[in-house]
């Protein structure tokens, strides 16, 4: 488990984007929301037909707008959008509506989808487990999808579409002699299946964290269902957009052919078993709250157990030493003089007697 010092950094870790930058714009205003890496602006384009397959690497958006070629299939994955320029020119070069290009920089945009006649627009999040931290980094995705060309913009370099760049440069699968559209499934579909990574991580940090409870309920397990929940109702709010957009896009008949619309219902399913699970996170989260409980007050119990043992057995003792202790001048037993080791032998033995009894009876 993440130590308890280091998880206390995550659970307050401060949001880099502001939604309030958007506060007064016109529509359409052009405002990059997210975390500015400091990477530079990078867009590759891939083209490819069942028989032909190069990519290359521009700075600049004309240069790629430039190369794309309507015979083929083309990709352009445009990484580090914090420059508003670039995303400017390509919505500028397709026709994008200027709703389009805000929401393409607006990294806090809940999942959606919509068809503007001549292109696609859907957005969603793609999720990183930081295994040092335990934090899940979540990054905008947004694609547009047109009859031959697919844009993919996403907030940094760091993605999770290499395996989709092997199986299309190998020429793996159905991937090169499937249309565009294809592509779209593709990286949604390994977008999707990585929640599933980020949701196991967190099953065996749950089992662990019931574990610990068990052995021990102390503050930290307490502020780690705190950490665990956040973390869990954040992922929520993230990816569960995602089933309505997802379900428009199945309703779509204009750009998904209907052979590749039976895979986008495979990455609905898939969505649906990782909310299923992260519904069943809750639950148990929840669950360990309630146990965190139940064993803080059973472990109270048995401390007032021993304290109220230890009261009991006293009180014969206490009653000897009361009696005793009282200042009459008629006293026989004052004067006896085996007195004084008569009284404490009887205290050690009703003492004595009282725990056998109460051991007996498994009070404790």
């Amino acid at each position: 488990m993440l130590p308890i010092h280091l998880l206390r950094k995550s659970l307050f870790l401060r949001q880099d984007y502001r939604i309030s930058k958007h506060a007064g714009a016109a529509p359409g205003t052009l405002i990059y929301t997210g975390k500015n890496v400091g990477e530079p602006i990078e867009l590759t384009l891939f083209q490819y037909t069942d028989k032909v397959f190069h990519h290359q690497t521009f700075s600049k958006a004309g240069d790629a707008l430039a190369k794309i070629n309507p015979d083929q299939a083309n990709w352009i994955n445009v990484s580090a959008i914090h420059d508003t320029s670039v995303v400017q020119e390509i919505g500028e070069h397709f026709g994008l509506h200027p709703l389009v290009s805000e929401d393409v920089l607006n990294t806090v945009l809940s999942p959606q989808y919509e068809n503007y006649d001549d292109y696609l627009f859907i957005t969603l999040r793609m999720l990183n487990f930081n295994e040092k931290t335990h934090h899940v980094e979540q990054e905008h995705v947004s694609f547009i999808l047109t009859p031959n060309v697919l844009i993919s913009f996403q907030e940094q370099q760091k993605d999770v579409f290499d395996p989709v760049r092997e199986r299309l440069e190998a020429a793996k699968g159905r991937i090169r002699k499937r249309g565009i559209d294809y592509m779209l499934y593709a990286l949604m579909d390994v977008v999707v299946d990585n929640y599933y990574t980020v949701t196991e991580e967190y099953n065996e940090q749950l089992i662990l964290l019931e574990d610990s409870i068990i052995r021990n309920p102390n503050q930290d397990a307490m502020e780690r269902i705190t950490f665990y929940t956040r973390q869990v109702v954040e992922l929520r709010k993230s990816i569960l957009p995602l089933r309505e957009a997802l379900s428009k896009l199945l309703n779509d008949e204009s750009f998904v052919e209907d052979a590749t619309r039976r895979f986008f219902r495979d990455v609905y399913s898939h969505l649906e078993q990782a909310i299923s699970t992260m519904e069943t996170q809750r639950e148990i989260l929840n669950g360990l709250m309630n146990l965190y409980m139940s064993m803080l007050s059973n472990k109270m119990n048995n401390v007032m157990k021993t304290l109220t043992v230890i009261a009991t057995i006293f009180i014969p003792l206490t009653f000897v030493a009361g009696v005793y202790g009282m200042n009459f001048q008629y006293m026989p037993e004052l004067e006896w003089k085996w007195g004084y080791p008569t009284a404490m032998v009887f205290m050690l033995v009703a003492g004595l007697l009282m725990y056998i009894w109460m051991r007996t009876k498994r009070w404790f």
